[in-house]
């Protein structure tokens, strides 16, 4: 990574205040008319698109990816981003991409002075349009097969053909072009890029009729087309250079999710109007609760990518995994919003006397073409699963936590041999967020998501949001006094560890408490206990109470059990008194202490989740690299690879979705991101499981695959801290 390439981010106040200049000029500039197109997800026209840059133009934003040389603002990635993002909030169109984003920098980086001097200015202004003319009717993505012919004569190019899928080409003033120009080397070696006026003679551009009813795309025909050799860009025969810079040069405009957020808000105001039953009502909350997951997720996804070009590093597999999930969520919405208007228009797009509901039909077919254009989600998944088999897990997601924290724990889990919760112990991980003056570290969760994210990316399959986060924080919480002080001592030396019983509300309604003159009497069972060797105690949160019950008292029967991951539980039948003091903390402190405690053993079980997602993956990357069927590795089926880019593609959304609810969390503003992230990455982590069983083929079943234990673990901790359809109720009350 080069120091030229980093740029150093803007503080957060400095971001906070471009921020507000952005929007203060958007709300003040935009037109209203132009805000309701963008507000109602009409069809953006050049009209449209040329008063707004015009404006952006005289304010000296015309081109915010242009340096300034060439007028424009020379601003970085994050500058950018938020430039983009705080347009879109406010309603505002995006700018027009085939001049700014496309070939504006292709004539900066490749074009002569004449060029530049001659094609820039109407871009920035708003004054000439462009299209592009690459598709043709047998090359789609396959750029290298292109047919159009472009013969020298003279000091000019005539060129005949055709194109295909041409956006915009009924409105636009010029088409800049692919043309083969020979055909005597290999194919991507006799291909030209040129420069061509729409009003020259030989051009007929046909409107092709698409199943939304607007007029998006074009067919360009080209009979006998002269165009000046000085229209082309470069040299002759080199253009695969040029286009593969041009489709690469602005790779983070999917980072932009504001238009994905206005959808689905749109998308949700109609879901508060709809007709239907409970059942229908139940699927519509629980379709826009899981996109919501994914969207937060994407917009996470998308700060990441922008960081990482701020650094200088290389994007990797982000914008195809970006512009997967993005357009899967735009088609997702779109569904849901013509199912919610009636889909007995969907094959009418006429005046039907429902202009919501022509509207959403239109919507829904428009966004079918988001996984086509822009590269097809086959094409993206090929991309993703190149990088992710030739380069491993690590090359293409770095950890959510990074850090040293994080490498040391990642290092124990992959040498220690069968770890035992000893071993664990001695590593101080459940010092991590204890007060300083109760002997921890008085350290942040996110210190504590490194450790366990490492240690599950390193293989470890142990409760550690348990033991190291929940447990601590409960007895840190509890009224000092000789009992909770020696359960605190103990548990934090490892050695005599307690354990925690955090029930969900069905299960706290089998245990009985009752205060009685001579202390407290429990009846009931208690199960589901996460075991521990050595332990003297366990700790019962249970109602607005912490109670501190030793296990070695009569009246407490142990009951063994294992959990989905096939680890030693335990439940106990609890009938006895005890001591009032027992109760270690009580009343409000109590369930704010509850409350703490399951929001931060959920967070950390997502971020264990996340860790044994990327093992769960590399093992399973390893598998397939390894076993042969049909004289050729696993690693070889297309299928197979697809699979396992969604398992990258889960991980990803999941990864970025946990970060974004720890990082909340730390602000105090985390309750609806955890249970976004826990909803979310709780099934993310079990299709990642049933994936990885799957491509293991029969020996997936088994035992004796390194990769069993960790499935198990990934399905378990799904359930533990509320499963994902408890999350999806507290959401919903939320929403209430």
């Amino acid at each position: 990574m080069s120091e030229a390439a980093r740029s150093a981010p803007l503080s957060d106040e400095a971001a906070a205040a471009f921020a507000r200049e952005v929007r203060d000029f958007a709300r003040a500039e935009c037109p209203e008319d132009i805000r309701d197109v963008v507000r109602n997800s009409r069809k953006l026209t050049r009209d449209v698109w040329a008063r707004w840059q015009r404006i952006l133009y005289d304010k000296g934003w015309g081109a915010p990816n242009w340096p300034v040389e060439f007028g424009g603002t020379g601003w970085d990635p994050q500058q950018r981003y938020i430039f983009d993002t705080t347009l879109a909030e406010c309603e505002c169109p995006p700018q027009y991409h085939h001049g700014l984003r496309h070939l504006g920098p292709v004539l900066i980086a490749y074009g002569t002075e004449a060029q530049q001097e001659r094609f820039l200015p109407g871009i920035l202004t708003g004054e000439d349009w462009w299209c592009q003319g690459f598709s043709e009717p047998g090359s789609g993505s396959d750029l290298a097969s292109l047919g159009t012919r472009a013969v020298l004569d003279g000091d000019a190019y005539v060129v005949n053909g055709q194109k295909i899928w041409t956006s915009h080409a009924q409105e636009a003033d010029w088409i800049y072009t692919l043309v083969r120009t020979s055909t005597e080397d290999k194919k991507q070696k006799g291909i030209t890029f040129v420069l061509i006026p729409l009003s020259a003679p030989g051009i007929t551009v046909k409107k092709i009729e698409t199943i939304d009813g607007i007029h998006h795309v074009n067919e360009v025909f080209f009979e006998n087309v002269r165009v000046p050799v000085e229209n082309r860009i470069g040299e002759e025969g080199r253009d695969w250079t040029y286009a593969k810079y041009l489709l690469s040069h602005e790779r983070l405009g999917g980072a932009n999710t504001a238009p994905l957020f206005q959808m689905f808000g749109n998308v949700r105001t109609l879901a508060g109007r709809a007709p239907g039953g409970a059942a229908r009502q139940a699927d519509i909350r629980h379709r826009l609760v899981t996109n919501e997951a994914r969207l937060v997720g994407l917009k996470e996804q998308g700060r990441i990518a922008v960081a990482t070009a701020m650094n200088g590093e290389p994007l990797g597999v982000m914008p195809s995994a970006i512009k997967l999930l993005s357009s899967d969520l735009s088609q997702n919405l779109s569904t849901l919003a013509l199912e919610i208007t009636a889909s007995a228009h969907a094959g009418d797009l006429g005046d039907h006397g429902d202009p919501v509901a022509a509207h959403w039909a239109s919507t829904y077919y428009y966004n079918r073409s988001r996984s086509i254009v822009g590269g097809t989600n086959e094409v993206q998944r090929n991309l993703i699963a190149q990088q992710l088999f030739s380069g491993g897990v690590d090359s293409v997601h770095p950890p959510a936590f990074p850090g040293e924290i994080h490498t040391a724990a990642l290092r124990f889990a992959q040498t220690a041999k069968d770890p035992a919760w000893a071993d664990v112990a001695a590593l101080g991980w459940q010092l991590t967020m204890v007060p300083e003056e109760d002997g921890g570290l008085g350290a942040s969760l996110s210190d504590l998501a490194g450790a366990i994210e490492g240690a599950g990316r390193g293989g470890l399959a142990m409760s550690l949001a348990l033991h190291c986060g929940v447990t601590p924080l409960l007895l840190s919480a509890a009224l000092a006094g000789p009992q909770r002080d020696a359960a605190l001592q103990g548990h934090l030396t490892g050695a005599a560890p307690v354990l925690t019983w955090l029930p969900d509300e069905a299960a706290a309604r089998r245990l009985e408490v009752r205060s009685m003159p001579d202390g407290l009497t429990l009846r009931g069972k208690v199960r589901g206990v996460a075991a521990l060797p050595d332990a003297t105690a366990l700790l019962l949160a249970t109602g607005p109470r912490l109670i501190l019950l030793p296990l070695d008292h009569e009246g407490v029967t142990p009951v063994p059990a294992v959990d989905l991951a096939g680890n030693a539980t335990l439940g106990y039948d609890l009938d006895l008194t005890l001591p009032a003091e027992v109760e270690v903390l009580s009343g409000d402190s109590a369930q704010e202490a509850r409350d703490r405690a399951f929001l931060t053993g959920g967070l950390l079980t997502c971020v264990e989740s996340v860790g044994l997602m990327a093992a769960t993956l590399g093992l399973t990357l390893a598998y397939l690299g390894e076993r042969r069927q049909f004289g050729q590795p696993l690693s070889e089926f297309q299928v197979l690879r697809h699979r396992a880019a969604d398992m990258l593609l889960d991980l990803m959304n999941a990864s970025a979705l946990a970060a974004h609810a720890v990082a909340e969390t730390m602000e105090g503003q985390g309750r609806r991101a955890a249970s976004l992230a826990k909803m979310s990455v709780s099934r993310a982590a079990r299709r990642s499981a049933e994936s990885a069983i799957q491509l293991h083929g029969g020996m997936g079943m088994t035992e004796e695959m390194a990769v069993t234990p960790l499935n198990k673990r990934l399905i378990q901790a799904g359930f533990e801290f509320g499963d994902a359809m408890h999350h999806e109720e507290r959401l919903d009350l939320m929403n209430s």
